[in-house]
């Protein structure tokens, strides 16, 4: 059976009207629109991808976090107490955000602590901004403070909450703790006013800081992975001196930082300690001016030689800036059998070492001062006595059963590669000073160092981020055409286009 509709109906004429056409036309290209977007973000959810278009991409994790967070393989939780709307932390929110999605094993929760009292006194919150990271027993805090990197290069503070959050997850996950001395006694470099910038560093890759005086305590102690002498303004006894020379002598690692004094003539045990590990100092200050930071020639930023420390300055074009230096210089007759120098850090050609060291205006003196190019750091490798090897491992072998293995291997130099033992002789101890240590690739320096001389190679040195603007100057010209051509020209293109469309589907 068949039914007709007559031509006359209603009905027939709406369905065979213009306006059905296009109103049926437009609902299925209204339907196939929305189809396509609900399966692109279907797509999208499945498989996040995201592109960062900012200039120094602010919002992509460096290749070193990626590589730590591929082998985190066990839980770790991140708790940041942050108050309701708070700037630092979404900007953290953010971050995290991109742990959790490169790795599953880390969890984020964030925490009003006003909301939630209890819980933050749990925790012994006593700042806002502050998070931990814990894995198992181990916990680390991430301050406010070390989320923001303030240095002489930029006018705006940078975001340093990468570097923060990756060291302090590295230093949960690490199984041992490598404990780094600093000397006192001497009017050295205080750790908590001077250096609380590099001791932050090295905090955050899981070292443990100390301090030792060893006047009282007589000997450098067990568990010491690496000796640092930051920055004497007095000598050391010869006491002290032997203490020293006898960790060395059983594979321990020293790092000296002397800079130049007032006097001529001061440390002189000193001087004689490093000259027998081959490196001579001198009493003078270098001027390079040809290298150095801004309009400060006594700032030198010296030239990077290859190195197991500075490889990462030298492919990446980092440089490093020591402010008021001193010069060194290999010394071959008197030194140790068995010592290798390398010279890490070296000025220009055109530098001197200027030896008065009381002068207001420094001029070269070809009769007095040192000429360049002038190095000043060295690498130092000693090998070990074979017969001082045997004695420290009789030693360890007659040492009491309650030792337990970690003194074992600091009394036997746990920051030594097999049978040397590493020194490295710096002529500048203000490069690590909390408003330098920033500077270009100071910390790098410093923390490549610290890596080589306890044998841990792997370091982590992000660059802190800071928001670029790009400012564009236009002339009155140029200002009149972008005004008119966006406030008056492009509405009126949309207006005559709409227009044209409906005249046209009017007459159709």
């Amino acid at each position: 059976m068949r039914f007709a509709i007559p031509r006359a109906c209603p009905v027939r004429r709406l369905m065979l009207s213009r306006r059905m056409r296009y109103g049926s036309n437009a609902l299925v290209l209204t339907c196939a629109v929305v189809a396509i977007v609900l399966m692109v973000n279907f797509i999208v959810a499945r498989h996040p991808a995201k592109l960062d278009l900012t200039q120094n991409k602010m919002y992509t994790l460096s290749e070193e976090t990626r590589q730590v967070l591929r082998k985190v393989d066990r839980d770790i939780k991140i708790t940041a107490f942050f108050p309701e709307g708070d700037a630092m932390g979404e900007m953290v929110k953010d971050l995290l955000k991109e742990y959790t999605r490169l790795s599953p094993n880390i969890s984020v929760s964030f925490v009003d602590p006003d909301k939630n009292p209890s819980l933050a006194k749990r925790y012994e919150i006593t700042a806002y901004g502050t998070s931990v990271v814990e894995s198992g027993s181990k916990s680390r805090k991430v301050m406010q403070y070390d989320l923001v990197e303030y240095s002489g290069e930029s006018q705006m503070p940078g975001f340093a909450g990468e570097q923060a959050f990756t060291r302090a997850i590295i230093g949960v996950l690490q199984e041992e703790e490598k404990s780094v001395y600093f000397l006192v006694g001497h009017d050295e470099r205080d750790l908590v006013q001077d250096y609380w910038q590099a001791r932050s560093f090295l905090e955050g890759e899981g070292y443990t800081t100390k301090t030792v005086n060893l006047a009282t305590e007589g000997k450098v102690p067990q568990d010491a992975a690496l000796l640092v002498i930051a920055g004497p303004q007095k000598d050391l006894a010869p006491k002290e001196v032997e203490a020293v020379q006898d960790y060395v002598n059983r594979g321990g690692s020293v790092m000296v930082l002397a800079e130049p004094l007032r006097q001529k003539g001061q440390l002189s045990n000193l001087k004689a300690m490093v000259a027998r590990w081959g490196v001579g100092m001198n009493d003078d200050v270098v001027i390079d001016p040809a290298s150095h930071y801004f309009l400060d020639a006594g700032s030198p930023i010296p030239e990077v030689r290859y190195h197991d420390i500075t490889m990462k300055l030298v492919t990446e074009k980092l440089g490093c800036v020591l402010p008021r230096s001193r010069s060194l210089y290999e010394v071959k007759d008197t030194r140790d059998s068995g010592v290798t120098l390398t010279a890490l850090l070296e000025t220009s050609g055109e530098s001197w070492g200027e030896t008065d060291l009381t002068a207001k205006r420094v001029l070269f003196d070809a009769k007095a001062d040192i000429k360049g190019p002038l190095v000043l750091a060295y690498a130092v490798e000693r090998a070990l006595e074979p017969k001082a090897e045997a004695k420290e491992a009789g030693e360890t072998q007659a040492g009491s059963a309650g030792d337990s293995a970690k003194e074992t291997a600091g009394a036997t130099g746990a920051g030594s590669a097999g049978s040397r033992a590493r020194m490295l002789v710096v002529g500048n101890a203000s490069f690590l000073d909390n408003d330098v240590v920033t500077f270009q690739g100071n910390i790098d320096f410093f923390m490549n160092s610290v890596g080589w001389l306890v044998g841990k190679e792997e370091s982590i040195t992000i660059r802190a981020k800071s928001p670029s603007f790009s400012r564009v100057y236009l002339t009155g010209q140029q200002a009149s055409l972008v005004f008119y051509s966006t406030v008056v020209g492009l509405p009126l293109l949309f207006v005559l286009v709409g227009g044209g469309i409906w005249l046209r589907r009017r007459n159709l």
